[in-house]
């Protein structure tokens, strides 16, 4: 298990740390604990995002309509 033993934060940083540990009924160390790993868990690897919003793309039937005759519809409304 590591330590990390001095953080300097911002007085508005701490204080927003410190309200959300009053919040959730935790300590400030824990609430920091917390919020890293949060962080950690919501970060997705971006090449596997990369890729699956590639197969999304490719899944989709090709692109068929004219985009200017949708801007000259759109223009004659």
């Amino acid at each position: 298990m590591g330590v990390i033993e001095k953080i300097v934060l911002d007085d508005s940083t701490m204080q927003a740390v410190e309200a959300r540990a009053r919040e959730s009924g935790r300590t400030v160390d824990e609430e920091v604990v917390n919020l890293v790993q949060a962080a950690l868990r919501v970060s997705p690897d971006r090449a596997a995002l990369i890729e699956k919003f590639r197969a999304f793309r490719e899944s989709l039937p090709p692109q068929t309509t004219d985009s200017l005759e949708l801007l000259r519809e759109d223009r004659n409304r």
